[in-house]
C-alpha cells in the first residue's frame, strides 16, 4: 500500500497489537505492538497514531457500504 493511500478498513486494538485490516482483500494493511505506540492526536473524525520513531498512521471514521462503521486509513511516515 502506497504512502498516503486511503483505503476502507477495520481498526483492531488489543493488549498487544494495533491493526488495520482490509476486509475486502482479507489482509492486514498495518500492524504494530501497542508498546510501540508513542502517542496520538485527534481532530474531528481523524485520529493520527504515532508509533516507532515518529512514524504515523492516520485513520478517519466513516460509514462503509455494507458495514455499520468503518475506518479509512492513510499510512505515512515522518
Amino acid at each position: 500500500f502506497g504512502r498516503g493511500e486511503e483505503i476502507p478498513c477495520v481498526l483492531g486494538i488489543s493488549n498487544e497489537f494495533v491493526v488495520l485490516v482490509d476486509l475486502g482483500a482479507k489482509e492486514v494493511v498495518f500492524n504494530c505492538f501497542t508498546g510501540d505506540v508513542i502517542g496520538w492526536s485527534a481532530e474531528g473524525a481523524t485520529l493520527r497514531i504515532y508509533y516507532g520513531r515518529g512514524d504515523l498512521v492516520s485513520v478517519r471514521a466513516g460509514i462503509s457500504s455494507g458495514v455499520s462503521s468503518g475506518v479509512s486509513s492513510g499510512v505515512s511516515s515522518g
